[in-house]
């Protein structure tokens, strides 16, 4: 592959950048929305999950077309769902509007994140760890730029105006785009389904561990916000919550990815993923908004160095014509478990506090790291396959 590759990827990385760009911005102001529209815990539990959701369904059902080589088609119509889900926050004023405009946000990240997966994964595999590192890097820095810049403009107009800009943002970006390029990698004429995967205890296992911190991640969407919004925090200093979050895993990511090309990935995965969910047990210990923040940094380490290590390690369980498949079922699976924690945290806090939540999730995400080693060493080492196209 030629110097080319990184080039031709530059447009996917964008797309999921602002892609996680629009998740964020909604995170980011759903205390602003609690408050502003009368919602309840719980009914903020339920826009969250109806995301979750909707990407579950479209990960599992859509996302292995772009084994077929629909993954250009896939991306564009991903970015035009993203903005008007983001036009939708604008104008919602009632609890469905809002559960509707978040779904719509669901389907579009629901069909762009196969397809832009298996084409980093596929288009220069010599860089595959690389690759998915600056994957990361793009999504990390559209989560961790956007809210920051969403407080602003909430700051400085109103609480629609984040959302108009976004949109008009995702817009003009998918017009300036141009021809998007295929990967090279080898397309399935298979028609089963994504869960037929799962016959493969080592895939299984990978796709239980890297995935389990998404019972975490749901949770933090839910409640974050609210929390700090509950301890005083101002709309800007949440907003630069998310970046001080998510700068140090934008700074470890594609390390993250080189050293899991060269190493397998596994032991680098274990551990920054244990980290990561060990040091979440603070969450219920601190009452301090600096504290907490402080606290989110150390743990975007973590998964800067796990979460991206294990997406490499998962790419090898699974040859190149099922990639799209594969990652279909890892992002559903995400989903899913994101979906279900993001409504019993939002329970959890609502009828007893963030101390609860704090306990409950990483404990149940240590449960699931070490429910996937044991189900991975329950099969056979399995090589990765690369085909050359």
């Amino acid at each position: 592959m030629t110097d080319s590759g990184p080039r031709r990827l530059g447009p996917y990385y964008i797309a999921m950048g602002i892609a996680m760009g629009s998740l964020a911005s909604v995170v980011t102001l759903l205390g602003d929305l609690r408050d502003d529209f009368g919602l309840t815990e719980m009914q903020i539990g339920l826009i969250v999950g109806s995301g979750f959701f909707t990407a579950f369904v479209t990960q599992l059902t859509l996302g292995r077309l772009a084994d077929r080589g629909h993954a250009p088609a896939m991306v564009r119509f991903g970015m035009m769902a993203a903005a008007a889900a983001m036009a939708g926050f604008a104008v919602s004023s009632s609890f469905l509007t809002f559960v509707l405009a978040r779904a719509a946000l669901g389907f579009a990240i629901g069909l762009l994140q196969p397809a832009i997966r298996r084409t980093v994964i596929l288009t220069d595999r010599e860089h595959t760890g690389r690759n998915l590192g600056r994957l990361g890097l793009a999504e990390i820095t559209g989560f961790a730029l956007t809210p920051a810049a969403a407080a602003v403009l909430v700051e400085v107009g109103t609480l629609d105006l984040p959302f108009f800009v976004i949109a008009a943002t995702t817009v003009a970006t998918l017009l300036a785009m141009g021809r998007l390029q295929s990967d090279e990698g080898l397309q399935s004429i298979s028609r089963e389904s994504s869960l037929q995967l799962l016959r493969s205890p080592v895939l299984a296992g990978t796709l239980l561990l890297v995935t389990s911190q998404f019972l975490m991640i749901g949770a933090w969407e839910a409640v974050w916000a609210i929390s700090l919004t509950d301890l005083g925090a101002a709309t800007w200093t949440i907003g630069l919550s998310f970046t001080l979050f998510a700068l140090p895993m934008a700074a470890f990511a594609p390390l993250g990815g080189s050293i899991a090309q060269r190493t397998g990935g596994l032991g680098l995965a274990v551990a920054g993923l244990s980290f990561a969910t060990a040091a979440s047990l603070l969450f219920a210990v601190f009452n301090s908004v600096a504290a907490l923040i402080i606290v989110s940094m150390f743990i975007g380490v973590g998964a800067g160095f796990g979460y991206t290590a294990g997406l490499f390690v998962f790419s090898q369980t699974v040859d190149d014509d099922r990639q799209a498949a594969a990652q279909g079922l890892f992002g559903a699976t995400e989903v899913l478990f994101g979906g279900v924690s993001s409504v019993l945290a939002a329970w959890m806090y609502d009828i007893s506090g963030r101390e609860t939540v704090w306990i409950v999730m990483p404990i149940l995400a240590g449960i699931a790291i070490i429910g996937g080693l044991a189900l991975r060493s329950s099969g056979s080492h399995r090589e990765p396959q690369p085909v050359d196209a």
